[in-house]
């Protein structure tokens, strides 16, 4: 199992929509550039499934991987961006930059929950138990601190397209990083993270392998 975490190219238009895919319009000129550049970059790897976060600019990114392998690009809600407080609440985003600008000035370690929008634990709520019941649709379950595989030759490659926030957070649950008020990792815009799993005895860990965005 080899599975590749890869943020969106530059975004235009709203970037809180939920759409379903074909999309076209969601990313910038620089944006639709650097997916052509991703697509490129990743022609000579088979994937057998490729997943998308449900906003639009994640979506025609992830596009840009599958269309040339006649894949679906398959939506994931859990692995949408933090979310301000006037997506989850429905409330006027008028006060919304000042709500940035406030949580801004307060220290990380007072940064937890913020009225700016969707708390740390909160992202983490639903992307650790996104995250797992994804494995499991592909036979592989958490346990002894790292993962089990209910077919030890796995040889799966799956892709997953999110954004900087919830990648960061994902990356980290991955790594067995302490979670914290920010994500410790960043992605650049279609940069690559590969999770590898490195059996010992009969547990498989993940190792992470650094993949720079295509140039």
């Amino acid at each position: 199992m080899q599975i590749y975490l890869i943020r969106h190219g530059n975004s235009a238009g709203d970037p809180h929509r939920h759409t379903n895919p074909p999309v076209t319009g969601y990313l910038s000129e620089t944006g639709q550039q650097q997916a052509a550049r991703l697509g490129a970059h990743l022609r000579d790897v088979t994937f057998d499934a490729i997943y998308a976060s449900p906003l639009g600019r994640a979506i025609q990114t992830a596009q840009a991987v599958a269309d040339s392998r006649k894949l679906p690009v398959q939506l994931v809600p859990w692995l949408i961006e933090w979310r301000p407080a006037h997506i989850m609440t429905g409330d006027d985003p008028a006060n919304y930059e000042n709500l940035l600008a406030a949580a801004a000035q307060r220290r990380p370690e007072t940064s937890w929950q913020t009225e700016a929008g969707e708390s740390t634990f909160e992202m983490a709520h639903r992307i650790v138990p996104g995250w797992q019941a994804l494995l499991a649709k592909h036979g592989i379950q958490p346990g002894h601190g790292g993962y089990l595989f209910a077919n030890p030759s796995d040889a799966q490659r799956l892709a997953l397209v999110g954004h900087g926030g919830s990648l960061g957070v994902l990356l980290a649950f991955i790594l067995g990083l302490p979670l914290q008020p920010y994500a410790p990792l960043a992605f650049r815009e279609t940069g690559i993270a590969i999770i590898d799993f490195v059996k010992r005895v009969d547990v498989w860990y993940p190792l992470l392998r650094i993949d720079s965005a295509p140039a």
